[in-house]
């Protein structure tokens, strides 16, 4: 008995043996990011070989109960995997490093987010860092060769907001501008955010990824995350940058004697022409020179920026608060930009299942403004002085030369400030439920208010350069934009196969109101007396205006992902907006996408090239309803000559008659965007090559546009209607590099875009649209029509400057039917533009006007690269394009004895054989019209931007309290090379038919600054 009871005991101790070697023991510890130290919630640890695991809470901490022998397996979503053995270990710490292929990075879309891997769409993000540190008030304006497919048009005016257009042109009446959508709120802007507020920008460019936004995304959806606190640790942190502006290619005027030459010149051609006497202006009447953009223009524009922001949670929650100050003077003497930002966001998990936040931004800024005075010290001759002592300004109105306007006194006595403050908040709260379900609710809301008071006081510097009247003006305006969004969310894996859906509806209430009111006669004591009340009330005038536009959608999402190898994107919406007629009012905006993993199938396993390859294509409808409101509403005039008188004698009555004012479009439908992309991406080289190839074939159907009333129609002007169809079609590049050398870390990206753009087609029995009117002349300089871009230039072609009056007599025409021989330009004279006789008909007329290029650029490149060794690092950014065309309009704007550029005055045709491309200094009648001598080339290559910066050790820093220290110097668009004879060869305008028209731009600046980043 005591033998079988041995042998039970041996048993037992045998079986159990094993278990006793590899004695469970309670692992715990903390994962943080390698690359920023932050904290990882949600991240997977498992006991390899087992389904045991746990997940890091808030605070990137786990603990786990595992053998001794075992080896924990740490994923997360966006890094590398990591397996460490526990080897007895109670604690372990984990540092995960950012994924090499990015392949599970998280990007938001619309309504949501989705891995990078599993995109059917044409999607590209821009991150926190590729924008930060440069010194522009909006951070659009940084985004300029960044992307490809995004043209980003700057001007150096400050504050303002660059004219962004996404895969070309494809409208002409309603807005080209794309849809922001920050935070989840839809908008019109950024310009009220800093760059430092913003986690990253996401371009959605074809109409598969931003249909899920049908209503207003015709023209791209660019979706703003701004910055979350992802620690419970509290954080303070502070950016800040100093520096200036300066006038970069500054243009050349002629001067002194070079002025008085041209203006003698053309007087001598005139008088000849006239048959008349001639008497030169003497140059030593003149002795002056001067340099008018000088005596406008600032040396050196400061600008500053500082951010404060802290960050933090508690084991529930998660807060970010912060505050901002940009400054920016303009180039322009006194044109000066202020604009502070306080900013907060809050999300708390209230119960297990329910997760509530808010985000808000409030946005104050000042503007002081300034007159157009470039056309002014353009034109204004430049021999005289800008003042004759220092309280008295020139008046430039006696002698031989004419009245000018003094540029200088136009920038004095030009009184008007504008402010105002923009809000955008938004509230949510989300239910997780029975597992796999998300409800969402939320409310956002954009409000803006903005005045503007102008005043001109009491002055007289010469006979046409007067006020008297003591204008005051001011107006207010405001708008509300409501939205109201609901969604349901499923999301589930069941083996190898891994889908969502998606519905939800908005609801959207847009409401604008305006108020302008003017009186002469306000005396000026300070601010305290610049009200209308101080006016003469006879002289009152007063404006209002304002808008409603609301709108319903009805929209729903599918994704479907077979093994990591074929996907599915499908999307559906239908939207309502209140701008259409009733009956015209809903449509649908479906779209689909699918991809599919090449490099993840059997045959591609062997392969030495592709670490990853994947093929995309799309199709999808977007919509444009960003148009007038109520344009289908009838207007009439009541009494008056309407009046009529009705009965005899002392009996007559007075009937009231009325009349339609205006006429409305029998129908308008809505302006859609029909798009098809198909697409290569991937990675090579061992993830050190990435390639993204895509194709769009980008048509806009029914465009609407004014088709113009005639004079029998008893209205005056035009209405709106569907009109035509636009294509933009191409091909975008984006390649970059990623490597290692030792301590040396590089990066290169690249990115190239070819657009073409074409109207395909016009309603039948309409006309081409003109556009591009030019202010002196009243001329037309684009149309648009079939088979051109958008808003083509057209005019006359010059074939040369006639040299003498021989070439005159011989450019002739025979008429075929009498022989007779007749001048083509029988009003010429040597020095003058010779036009093409493009018909034949021995006339130069309006039949002769030729298309003379486009505005819009056929191609765009970017090209970044970055470098980081031992604490330093540096970074340049280029940027270019071509194929895009200049009106140098300001050349054309005459009417006597303007002055003229330093180019012209060096090339211009001033006796025979001078010159066979510029014509003489009399730019006046036929050679102001528009014509190919006033187009030039548009492209132009710019070094976007240059950092040099470097981080102080942990050591260094710790010793003042800071996690960590970054010092930098920066310079943005230090340099531009151009042919184009102008301030900048961007011309930032956003209609769409008046592109590229340079009636005296805004200088673009070149900026250098010095800035600090620090975290404590």
């Amino acid at each position: 008995m005591k033998k079988i009871k041995l042998l039970f005991i041996l048993m037992f101790v045998m079986g159990f043996l094993p278990l006793a070697m590899a004695q469970q023991i309670k692992v715990s510890g903390q994962v943080k990011s390698a690359d920023d130290g932050e904290t990882l919630p949600g991240v997977t640890v498992v006991v390899k070989g087992t389904t045991t695991g746990a997940a890091t809470d808030l605070d990137g901490r786990y603990s786990l109960d595992v053998p001794s022998t075992a080896t924990l397996v740490f994923s997360f979503v966006g890094m590398e995997t990591q397996e460490i053995a526990v080897q007895g270990k109670t604690t372990i710490n984990v540092a995960l490093s950012s994924s090499a292929s990015m392949l599970d990075e998280v990007v938001v879309v619309g309504y949501g987010s989705s891995k990078r891997l599993d995109l059917t769409g044409s999607i590209t993000t821009v991150k926190a860092k590729d924008l930060a540190y440069q010194a522009v008030a909006n951070p659009a304006q940084a985004l300029q060769g960044k992307v490809a497919g995004v043209q980003v048009t700057n001007s150096g005016s400050p504050g303002s907001s660059p004219v962004i257009r996404i895969r070309g042109l494809g409208t002409v009446s309603s807005s080209s501008s794309p849809l922001y959508v920050v935070d989840g709120i839809l908008t019109n802007d950024i310009s009220y955010l800093g760059t430092n507020d913003i986690e990253n920008i996401t371009f959605l460019k074809d109409a598969s990824s931003s249909a899920i936004y049908g209503v207003r995304a015709a023209n791209g959806v660019i979706i703003v995350t701004t910055k979350r606190s992802s620690s419970r640790e509290a954080r303070i942190s502070y950016s800040g940058y100093t520096g200036f502006q300066k006038v970069v290619n500054k243009f050349e005027l002629a001067k002194g004697t070079q002025y008085i030459d041209l203006i003698n010149e053309k007087n001598k051609y005139l008088a000849e022409a006239a048959g008349s006497e001639f008497t030169p202006v003497d140059p030593n009447d003149y002795p002056d020179a001067i340099d008018w953009y000088d005596e406008v223009l600032r040396g050196k524009a400061l600008t500053q920026s500082h951010d404060v922001s802290v960050m933090g949670g508690s084991a529930k929650s998660l807060y970010t608060f912060g505050a901002s100050w940009f400054m920016q003077e303009g180039l322009v003497k006194g044109h000066d930009y202020d604009r502070i930002n306080i900013r907060s966001s809050l999300e708390s998990e209230v119960l297990k299942n329910l997760k509530v936040g808010y985000s808000a931004n409030l946005s104050n800024f000042k503007f002081k403004n300034v007159p157009g005075v470039f056309y002014n010290a353009y034109v204004a001759p430049p021999v005289f002085t800008a003042k004759i002592n220092d309280s008295t300004f020139n008046p430039m109105g006696s002698g031989s030369l004419g009245n000018f306007a003094n540029p200088a006194a136009q920038l004095y006595y030009f009184n008007s400030r504008s402010n105002g403050i923009r809000f955008l908040g938004s509230a949510f709260a989300e239910l997780s439920f029975l597992q796999h379900f998300k409800l969402k609710t939320s409310y956002g809301l954009d409000y803006g208010n903005n005045r503007n008071r102008s005043y001109t006081p009491y002055y007289v510097v010469s006979e046409t350069q007067v006020d008297t009247n003591r204008m005051l003006s001011r107006s207010m305006g405001y708008s509300t934009d409501g939205f109201w969004d609901n969604t349901l969310t499923y999301e589930n894996y069941i083996g190898k196969h891994r889908f969502s859906v998606m519905a939800g509806v908005s609801a959207q209430d847009f409401r604008s109101l305006n108020l302008s009111g003017s009186r002469s006669g306000v005396e000026n004591y300070g601010d305290h007396s610049l009200y209308l009340n101080y006016g003469e009330q006879s002289t009152s005038n007063s404006g209002d205006g304002g808008s409603r536009i609301t709108a319903l959608s009805y929209f729903g999402r599918g994704t479907y992902n077979f093994n990591d190898r074929y996907l599915f994107t499908g999307t559906l919406r239908y939207d309502g907006s209140s701008v259409f007629p009733a009956d015209e009012r809903y449509d649908l905006f479906p779209s689909v996408g699918f991809g599919w993993v090449m490099s993840n199938e059997d045959f591609m396993q062997n392969q030495g090239i592709f670490d990853f390859l994947k093929m995309r294509a799309s199709w999808g409808v977007t919509g444009n309803n960003r148009i007038p409101a109520n344009i289908y509403t009838l207007t009439i005039a009541k009494g008056g000559e309407l009046s009529t008188a009705f009965g005899p004698g002392g009996n007559v009555v007075i009937a009231e008659g009325a009349n339609i004012t205006s006429a409305v479009p029998p129908t308008l439908r809505w302006e859609k965007v029909k798009e098809f992309d198909i697409a290569f991406e991937g990675l090579a080289m061992e993830n050190k090559l990435s390639f993204e190839l895509d194709y769009y074939h980008r048509l806009t159907v029914d465009g609407i546009f004014p088709t113009t009333l005639s004079a029998t129609a008893g209205t005056s002007g035009s209405y709106l209607q569907n009109n035509g169809d636009f294509l933009n079609s191409g091909v975008e590049l984006t390649l970059g590099w990623t490597d290692k050398a030792g301590d040396l870390n590089y990066s290169f990206n690249t990115n190239f875009t070819y657009n073409k753009n074409e109207v395909k087609d016009l309603l039948e029995g309409t006309l081409g649209l003109y556009g591009g009117n030019l202010p002196v002349g009243g001329f037309f300089s684009t149309y648009t029509v079939i088979g051109e871009p958008i808003g083509s230039y057209y005019g006359r072609n010059v074939l040369g400057i006639f040299q003498n009056e021989s070439e005159i007599e011989n450019y002739t025409w025979t008429d075929p039917e009498t022989n007779e021989v007749n001048l083509v330009q029988p009003n010429a004279k040597p020095g003058d533009f010779k036009y093409e006789d493009v018909d034949n008909n021995g006339l130069i007329d309006a039949k002769d006007r030729v298309f003379l290029g486009s505005a819009l650029p056929t191609y765009l490149f970017g090209f970044n690269a970055s470098f980081e060794f031992k604490g330093f690092d540096f970074g340049i950014d280029l940027y270019a394009q071509g194929g895009n065309k200049i009106y140098n309009a300001k050349r054309a704007q005459r009417l006597g004895n303007e002055n003229y550029d330093l180019d012209f005055f060096e090339n211009r045709w001033n006796g025979e054989g001078t010159s066979s491309d510029y014509p003489s200094a009399d730019l006046t009648g036929d050679n102001m019209l528009p014509n190919s001598w006033y187009i030039e080339s548009g492209g132009f290559m710019r070094i976007r931007n240059i950092q040099l910066g470097y981080t102080i050790p942990e050591k260094a820093a710790a010793k003042i309290g800071a996690r960590s220290l970054r010092v930098y110097v920066n310079t943005s668009n230090p340099f531009t090379f151009f042919k184009y004879n102008g301030f900048s060869p961007e011309i930032a305008t956003s209609s769409p038919t008046s592109q590229g028209i340079d009636l005296n731009v805004y200088p673009m600046s070149a900026t250098y600054n010095f800035g600090v980043n620090v975290n404590f």
